[in-house]
């Protein structure tokens, strides 16, 4: 699949001329202009280009990490079923999400703290910290007393998986 990713992104670098773009560019150009996919799946698609290597990310500006002159393109290229379907089956990671920071908050109420009280104190340390909510759900676990340790992988988990 990263040949493929590596011929995606050969195929837009070399239809729009430049060998540097802005995120938003890409996602117009492949969603709007090259009707590939949608906006949506556009980002995921330069979200996956960029964990794989594909592409290098400095501030908003995107380019190709190899030189995509050298880079078999087929003529008329358009991304398989197969990428559009593997870009989008990543986002599992909401659901998982979501059952920890549930279990989290299972957590906090067996141990005598009100759910609203756990939730706020959740967002305020979230917002406060600019982290993800099950971190910053392990933080207020431990400033109550609560011992994190069982918790801690699998939040860590879910963080660096997306």
């Amino acid at each position: 699949m990263s040949d493929e990713l590596t011929v995606c992104a050969a195929a837009f670098f070399r239809s729009i001329g430049k060998d540097v773009t802005t995120s938003e560019e890409f996602v117009m150009g492949t969603s709007l202009e090259m009707k590939w996919m949608s906006p949506s799946d556009s980002k995921l698609l330069l979200k996956r280009l960029v964990e794989t290597g594909v592409l290098v990310l400095k501030g908003d500006f995107v380019r190709p990490a190899t030189d995509v002159g050298a880079i078999d393109v087929p003529l008329a290229y358009r991304p398989s079923a197969e990428l559009l379907e593997s870009i989008r089956s990543k986002p599992v990671k909401k659901a998982i999400e979501q059952d920890m920071f549930h279990t989290l908050m299972d957590v906090a109420v067996g141990t005598g703290m009100e759910r609203r009280d756990f939730i706020q104190n959740c967002n305020k340390v979230q917002k406060g910290l600019g982290i993800d909510i099950g971190a910053a759900a392990l933080i207020v676990l431990r400033d109550n007393g609560v011992d994190i340790a069982p918790y801690v992988e699998g939040v860590y988990s879910e963080i660096s998986v997306g």
